[in-house]
């Protein structure tokens, strides 16, 4: 794999200040930022087939175990070591075209499927991690295998819906938008107010935005079908331009 520097940048005829601001503004994130993710990745996968945090942590390639600790400890608000190998709730790592996502579940159901990068994903583990009243652990379970798998056949144009079992932690009006999420058709959107007027309640439409915001299940729960009334791409918690790319993607479906 090769490493880039700014020599080559410079070299391209690119100002390397430039590339780093135009890198955040597009990604939210700088490349050493990406890079640590990638690295934790690395880590939490080693974890996950059951290696021991030391193991883990030379395999991400963190030379200082407080170093591998704290970043582990930045993305999912606990320490490598407090894991807990019997935990009911197993999390593990799939990627994806759009970069890695991070799965939870147990023996039946997924609880939670994000991208790595989401700013949020520390305070949605630590919901989770209230709601259930469980530890939260690293291994797979077959959920977590069923979604791997339609998450391949999704991006690979053969698959619009997903039949992976979901538990979904929110009141019954968030339950009710994941609901009507879920019966957007791939390659359609709708906006925030057509979704509270088709749920009887037309000036519920900010409520059905933070009902879409507090979502948990990315792609399997589709809130990223959800634009702004004029047509403009509102925030999406897993980078406006993923959004974008998930939705050109889904027109192949239509």
């Amino acid at each position: 794999m090769r490493r880039w520097t700014e020599a080559d940048l410079v070299q391209m005829g690119l100002d390397p200040s430039t590339v780093r601001r135009c890198f955040k503004r597009h990604f939210g994130a700088t490349f050493l930022q990406l890079a640590r993710q990638r690295r934790v990745q690395m880590g939490l996968r080693a974890l996950s087939t059951g290696d021991k945090v030391i193991d883990a942590q030379l395999t991400a390639g963190f030379s200082s175990p407080s170093a591998f600790r704290l970043a582990f400890a930045q993305l999912m608000g606990q320490a490598p070591g407090s894991l807990k190998r019997d935990a009911v709730l197993k999390a593990g790592c799939i990627d994806t075209p759009l970069g890695p996502m991070l799965a939870v579940a147990d023996a039946k159901v997924l609880h939670l499927l994000e991208f790595i990068d989401r700013r949020a994903l520390r305070g949605e583990l630590a919901r989770l991690r209230s709601r259930t009243g469980t530890e939260l652990g690293m291994g797979h379970s077959e959920p977590m295998a069923q979604v791997e798998a339609e998450l391949v056949e999704y991006f690979d144009g053969k698959r619009a819906q997903f039949e992976v079992a979901l538990a979904e932690h929110g009141s019954s009006f968030e339950r009710a938008v994941w609901a009507d999420l879920r019966r957007i058709p791939a390659g359609q959107t709708r906006s925030y107010g057509a979704i509270a007027a088709a749920m009887g309640r037309p000036g519920a439409a900010r409520a059905v935005a933070r009902a879409n915001g507090a979502n948990q299940l990315a792609l399997v729960v589709p809130c990223h079908r959800v634009i702004g009334s004029d047509g403009a791409l509102t925030g999406y918690g897993g980078g406006l331009w993923r959004k974008q790319r998930l939705l050109e993607m889904e027109r192949k479906y239509l």
